[in-house]
C-alpha cells in the first residue's frame, strides 16, 4: 500500500518550522511499516526537486507533482496542524478520487482558532462555524475521511497516527476479503 503524507507548510511559524519538519519526517518513518510499502511527502518528493527548477515553472510543477503524489497513493495521511490552501486542495483531490484520508492535528490551545461573532448582511448576529477551532468543518466533512486523530505532543502523534493508519488498512483489507 502506498501512502502520501500531506501537511501545510507555508504558514508554519518560522520559530516552529524545524520542529514541525522533524515531526513530519519522523511520522513518515513511523508510517513505513507493515503493509505500507512506500511513504511519500512533499518535503522529500517534490519540494527539493522544485527548488532546482526555474521560478516561473515552480507553481505549475508543484500542482502537477503533488497531485500525482496523491493520485499514486492508496491512503492519504493529512496533518492539519497548520492551515493551508494547498493541503485543502490535496484533501479535495483525495476525496474526488475516493482515496481514504486519516486526518491528524496537534490539539493545543496554541493551535486553536478563537471563536468569533459576525454580522450577516441582514444584520443578524452569528458565530463563525469553526467547529472546535482546529480543523475546518469542511475538511472534517470529507466523504473519504476515515479517521480523525488529535494529539497533544509530537510523541503522542507519532504513536497515535500509525495506529489509526493500521486500523484503516485492516478495515480496508477486511472489506476486500468480504467482496
Amino acid at each position: 500500500m502506498n501512502l502520501y503524507l500531506a501537511c501545510g507548510l507555508t504558514h508554519v511559524p518560522r520559530t516552529d518550522f524545524d520542529a514541525y519538519v522533524s515531526f513530519i519526517e519522523d511520522l513518515a518513518a513511523a508510517l513505513s511499516v507493515g503493509s505500507i510499502k512506500d511513504v511519500r511527502y512533499a518535503l522529500k518528493d517534490s519540494d527539493p526537486q522544485l527548488a532546482e527548477r526555474p521560478r516561473n515553472e515552480q507553481a505549475h510543477l508543484c500542482y502537477i507533482w503533488d497531485r500525482a503524489l496523491i493520485e499514486w497513493a492508496d491512503l492519504v495521511v493529512a496533518d492539519a496542524t497548520y492551515p493551508s490552501i494547498g493541503l485543502g486542495i490535496e484533501l479535495q483531490i483525495a476525496a474526488a478520487r475516493e482515496i481514504p484520508v486519516v486526518l491528524s492535528f496537534q490539539r493545543t490551545e496554541r493551535h486553536r482558532a478563537a471563536e468569533v461573532r459576525y454580522r450577516a448582511p441582514d444584520g443578524s448576529s452569528h458565530e463563525l462555524q469553526i467547529g472546535e477551532g482546529y480543523v475546518s468543518l469542511m475538511a472534517l466533512g470529507l466523504p473519504s475521511l476515515c479517521s480523525v486523530v488529535p494529539y497533544e505532543t509530537a510523541d503522542e502523534g507519532l504513536s497515535r497516527v500509525p495506529i489509526a493508519v493500521q486500523d484503516v488498512v485492516t478495515a480496508r483489507n477486511m472489506r476486500v476479503m468480504d467482496e
